[in-house]
């Protein structure tokens, strides 16, 4: 029901942060990503509901956060892990300000050690539950 207010809103505060958005199955991440930064919504599952005409609906969601690192040093590695970590913070925040959006929980953040495409990029991956109402 919220679905796509939800996609609709992570690609307006990505592309204003300066990202490319894409958001489809993770399997084909590695053949659509042709740019950096980037930003990857995977399809927000639908994980619970309360109410019937009107409510809350939590949906489970999971972002990656790319950018180019293939031939970076690891000092410089860990300031763009740094940067990627504070943009899904931020994209996190915008977010709960959306009018349909209660809140954002358990937000969870690691760095990822491999890559998510072929390109050797530098990739940061966040879950979190995202509480809307209707």
């Amino acid at each position: 029901m919220n679905r796509k207010k939800l996609l609709q809103a992570a690609q307006r505060i990505a592309t204003a942060e300066g990202y490319q958005f894409y958001s489809t199955d993770e399997r084909h991440l590695s053949q659509i990503v042709e740019s950096y930064p980037a930003m990857w919504l995977a399809p927000p599952t639908f994980s619970t509901m309360e109410g019937r005409k009107h409510g809350k609906i939590t949906y489970s969601v999971t972002l990656h956060a790319l950018d180019a690192g293939a031939k970076l040093p690891p000092q410089e590695r860990e300031g763009v892990w740094e940067r990627l970590e504070l943009d899904i913070v931020n994209l996190f925040s915008t977010l709960s300000e959306e009018d349909f959006v209660v809140a954002v929980e358990d937000l969870k953040i690691r760095h990822t050690s491999h890559t998510l495409t072929s390109h050797g990029e530098v990739a940061a991956t966040a879950t979190a539950d995202v509480i809307t109402f209707f």
